[in-house]
């Protein structure tokens, strides 16, 4: 996968990070973190990661109202105590929060 530097609301075409070819605004600007977990991440390893994500993002909209630890916390359980302890995981983590900030500031 190569990314240009074209305008950030541009269509990523052929991307397989994003899925569908076009997309909105902040799915361009989420295309370059999803490629740093899949890079940093053997393929199978990056696959639980993110339905871990989408599991941590189901359970916090589920408890939404209600006191919660939040996304974080929850991502953690699910990926359990051997995550964290590598570059590779630091760095698929740091991606998916800011991930996490993108598409909550979207409108």
């Amino acid at each position: 996968m190569t990314q240009t530097r074209a305008h950030a609301a541009a269509p990523v075409l052929h991307d397989t990070a994003v899925p569908g070819g076009e997309c909105p605004e902040v799915a361009s600007l989420v295309a370059p973190y999803l490629r740093i977990i899949g890079s940093a991440l053997p393929p199978v390893e990056a696959e639980r990661f993110f339905v871990q994500a989408l599991d941590a993002h189901e359970e916090e909209r589920r408890r939404a109202g209600a006191l919660q630890l939040g996304f974080s916390a929850y991502l953690s359980d699910g990926l359990g105590e051997s995550w964290g302890g590598s570059l590779a995981h630091t760095s698929a983590w740091e991606a998916m929060q800011a991930i996490r900030q993108l598409v909550r500031r979207a409108p």
